[in-house]
């Protein structure tokens, strides 16, 4: 998810505007300095997993039968996947930049080439179907997406050239049809579905907001509410992961951190990153106790890379409270 600001590093940890955090209005003082307690406590370091130097690393999805991580490079127009030995190979290459990425029931993977999608076959590492594009122009693409309870594949339409509100959530069904759930976004990204799937939350990361909306079985949106609004001295919000406890992790692009929002929108904890750029995040790994973090070196100048020459690759963190499993696409 580019974002055409300045690199800075990130030394705040806590705000003193409730507002700007995302903090329900009616917390007390005593309870946001309860806050700033602990999210200054909080020691999740980090681990590197993997070199990748992945341009603009994005979408991770980790496949829980064979233990291994997918994910995607949009400007290289990569699959990539890092293999339980720890090795990274690629598993495609196309022209077009390739956004977002998601398991299917048949052990294949769904992901989206500029503004269409696409069925790739792991075992033969070909393409087997395509989609029509929904967009005309080439600078619109697919940003990010993710399964649905019922098996479909959502994900979002922005426009590189940053025309205003004219993205949209996309859902496509098992026919690869497309249908347009929700617009009215600048850069969609970021989906996760509570762990009962009645609830989703999705990020317009130009807005600084995670929202949230009931989601009917028949796969539209009910009311959409403000979440959380990520501060703005810390990036901009991208790819979420939740919780066993519905607790939302979130990277924070040009922020060089993650936050994490309890289910009422209060923010819990920051864990700092060692790069500017955190991506995408999910849980795997046994037990699904491992936050895996996809990072981005887009845009970023010789002396930026200088300071952070492991920008793009994988990072880890074993958080106290282990995540759920995404959902697959049913071809």
């Amino acid at each position: 998810m580019p974002v055409t600001e300045p690199f800075h590093d990130n030394v705040a940890v806590f705000t003193d505007a409730a507002q700007g955090l995302g903090l329900a209005c009616s917390m007390t003082l005593a309870e946001v300095g309860e806050l700033r307690n602990r999210l200054k406590a909080c020691s999740y370091v980090p681990v590197n997993v993997a070199n990748t130097r992945a341009d603009l690393g994005e979408s991770l999805v980790w496949d829980e039968c064979s233990g291994a991580l997918y994910f995607v490079d949009i400007s290289g127009g990569r699959i990539n996947r890092l293999t339980p030995d720890g090795e990274t190979e690629c598993l495609y290459e196309s022209a077009a930049r390739i956004g977002a990425l998601a398991l299917t029931d048949q052990g294949n993977l769904i992901f989206t080439e500029d503004a269409s999608v696409a069925i790739f076959d792991v075992p033969l590492r070909r393409v087997r179907r395509h989609s029509v594009s929904v967009h005309p122009r080439s600078t619109y693409r697919f940003n990010d997406g993710a399964c649905d309870p019922q098996g479909r594949f959502v994900t979002g339409l922005m426009d590189d050239a940053l025309s205003g509100n004219t993205g949209a959530l996309f859902r496509f069904d098992g026919q690869l049809s497309d249908q347009v759930i929700h617009d009215d976004m600048a850069l969609p990204t970021g989906l996760a579905w509570s762990q009962d799937g009645h609830t989703v939350y999705f990020v317009d990361s130009a807005a600084r907001s995670i929202y949230r909306a009931r989601y009917l079985a028949e796969g539209r949106l009910g009311a959409v509410t403000l979440f959380a609004e990520t501060p703005a001295e810390l990036g901009r919000p991208d790819g979420l992961a939740l919780d066993r406890e519905g607790g939302l992790w979130v990277c924070q692009y040009h922020g060089s951190c993650l936050l994490r929002y309890d289910r009422h929108g209060h923010l819990t904890d920051q864990v700092l990153m060692p790069v500017p750029c955190p991506t995408s995040c999910c849980f795997g790994g046994a037990g699904m106790n491992t936050l895996f973090i996809s990072t981005a070196r887009f845009g970023m100048s010789a002396e930026d890379l200088h300071h952070y020459p492991d920008a793009g690759d994988l990072y880890a963190i074993s958080p106290e409270i282990g995540g759920i499993a995404r959902h697959t696409f049913k071809e």
